[in-house]
């Protein structure tokens, strides 16, 4: 495993209803590395963290009962900015896992970029300078 430390010094950490389910499709959709999962003994992801190729990491944890995520609340409340190397190759990976990912943008001539929704409604925006 390649080696991400030190750790960057700002983490975002993404509430999911089933932490479990979302760690399988981040790293099926966009090629994340799984570094943790503390499990309960009933099988929940109490706390995971996934590690991106350049070295960010991602913390994620479930939520209980009356957890209301994005996806549930029919709005975006926050957004995850990641810069990547191969937004082509990344982008079709995310729609091969079922992603419905945004047409490729361009802004300001210096970068393109993608967004997609993850299964709980999380936002994610992948750009790649140019």
């Amino acid at each position: 495993m390649p080696d991400y430390s030190p750790d960057p010094q700002v983490v975002p950490y993404l509430l999911y209803e089933d932490a479990g389910t979302a760690m399988d499709w981040l790293t099926s959709a966009f090629g994340l590395t799984e570094r943790v999962r503390d499990q309960l003994s009933d099988g929940t992801v109490r706390h995971g963290e996934l590690l991106f190729d350049g070295g960010g990491v991602i913390m994620l944890g479930s939520m209980g009962a009356g957890f209301r995520g994005p996806g549930k609340l029919g709005e975006v409340t926050q957004l995850v900015c990641v810069t990547i190397t191969d937004l082509l190759a990344h982008r079709e990976r995310a729609q091969a896992a079922g992603a419905e990912v945004s047409e490729i943008s361009i802004r300001a001539g210096r970068a393109r970029s993608y967004t997609v929704d993850d299964p709980e409604g999380h936002r994610w925006y992948f750009s790649e300078p140019l």
